[in-house]
């Protein structure tokens, strides 16, 4: 998720009245365009860092993600559409022919195994751990095609339809896959992805360093909105004059002891 917030200043001006203003927050709200120096400002730092992280996923985990649900989806769809074809017959529907509804389940098996085999490459390079989606789209593969091996030969011998032994083969594969798949993904039931590590909070020479990084054009436009938000609370009585002071003396990245000294205080 991304930051409520584009800037400190909104930040501040949406700062509620009821509770003490964090400025250790409010400086990591307004250095959020650079993300490398956040976690060094102390635990507001450390919290805004663990956002900012999770909102900007790299491109490469969102395209596979996206890939393997669509292929999931195609992969669910197939086999069912192939049995539903092939039993196809009610007061609103009309029998399809077996001439008809054998080739089409078949085809659509072709689709269902080469989902499944994409799908397994895709979860296996993506460290194999449990999914119960993926553990679901190997049952309901599986399970569909047993139907299938029982109703295409009983259609083509109602319809007096020659049934071709290479049309069982693609019904196969996708039994076979969807297997493999169900039980590699059930024997891994324990793996789940590890936690993405919490940003350590930082010490107020870490933040220096950090900040000493930042181009200087840049550094100045934060400092800028950093110290225009600390006014505006100013302007709001959330902090007094003093502190207004000390916070727009202190050096970029250390508000967050200016917090811990008023804890102390208090």
């Amino acid at each position: 998720m991304a930051l409520a917030h584009p800037d400190a200043r909104s930040w501040a001006a949406a700062h509620s009245a009821a509770t003490r203003p964090r400025l250790g927050m409010l400086e990591a709200v307004a250095f959020q365009a650079h993300p490398s120096a956040v976690p060094t400002f102390g635990e507001d730092g450390a919290a805004i860092a663990g956002i900012l992280r999770r909102s900007r996923p790299g491109s490469g985990p969102r395209l596979i993600t996206g890939l393997v649900m669509a292929l999931c989806a195609l992969g669910a769809v197939a086999p069912i559409a192939a049995v539903s074809v092939i039993g196809a017959e009610s007061f609103l529907i009309d029998r399809v022919p077996a001439s008809v509804s054998v080739p089409v389940a078949s085809w659509a098996f072709v689709l269902s195994a080469v989902t499944l085999v994409a799908v397994l490459i895709a979860w296996l390079r993506s460290g194999a751990y449990w999914s119960g989606v993926l553990c679901g789209l190997g049952v309901v593969s599986a399970l569909f095609a047993g139907f299938a091996l029982i109703s295409m030969p009983r259609v083509a011998t109602r319809d007096a339809h020659e049934l071709p032994n290479l049309a069982y083969v693609p019904v196969w594969l996708a039994l076979l896959f969807g297997c493999t798949l169900a039980v590699a993904v059930a024997i891994r039931a324990r793996h789940h992805p590890p936690e993405e590590a919490r940003p350590v909070p930082g010490t107020a020479q870490e933040s220096r360093s950090a900040v000493a990084q930042i181009p200087r054009a840049a550094l100045a436009q934060v400092l800028a909105d950093r110290d225009a938000a600390l006014r505006v609370l100013a302007d709001r009585s959330l902090i007094d004059a003093a502190t207004l002071e000390r916070a727009l003396r202190a050096a970029p990245g250390t508000l967050f002891t200016l917090d811990a000294g008023d804890t102390a205080t208090a």
